[in-house]
């Protein structure tokens, strides 16, 4: 006689690679984003604005640029994205 074999056992072995590969997503390292910084125009680049809108964002306050050198300027990470890595939204923003 022959034996009878569980049908479902193919997709239960599918299934447990899929959890498998899920929990190795999960647990992959995090970027750090405490020392990324971006110059003006990669920031005009990311929120898809002018150059020239950089600059009066930083003089208005909205954004806080620190300086490298003596002419060159750069932006914190946390200054143009949140807390999940989506885009601050400035182009709509009030001046306070």
């Amino acid at each position: 006689m022959k034996a009878i074999q569980n049908p479902y056992e193919f997709l239960l072995n599918e299934m447990s690679e899929v959890k498998r590969l899920l929990l190795e997503i999960k647990n992959a390292p995090k970027e750090d984003y405490s020392n990324k910084y971006y110059t003006y125009q990669q920031v005009a680049d990311l929120l898809h604005v002018n150059y020239q809108s950089i600059r009066n964002y930083v003089n208005s306050g909205m954004l806080v640029a620190e300086d490298v050198g003596l002419r060159k300027k750069v932006i914190h990470h946390y200054q143009i994205f949140n807390d999940d890595n989506t885009l601050k939204i400035f182009k709509y923003k009030r001046k306070s």
